[in-house]
């Protein structure tokens, strides 16, 4: 395994992580409720972190990247709009 693979990995975990923690403060926000409540809402979406650490790290480079770009540009959307 290359360090590139472990680097793509650890930035696209981060990346979904924290799209992750960004929707569950919105629906907490919205619905009123304590964070054990948006946590069982959204155990999907936390599972999503370890699984996407996965694919990144063995995939290609080029797919790594692409799977990168997707959360990073979501980010980027939800910067601008707020």
């Amino acid at each position: 395994m290359d360090w590139w693979h472990w680097v793509a990995a650890g930035v696209a975990a981060l990346m979904v992580l924290v799209l992750v923690l960004l929707r569950m403060d919105t629906a907490r926000e919205r619905r009123g409720s304590a964070l054990p409540g948006a946590w069982r809402a959204h155990a999907v979406g936390v599972l999503a972190v370890p699984v996407v650490f996965a694919v990144v790290l063995f995939s290609p480079l080029w797919l790594a990247l692409v799977i990168i770009a997707v959360p990073a540009l979501a980010i980027a959307v939800m910067a601008l709009a707020s």
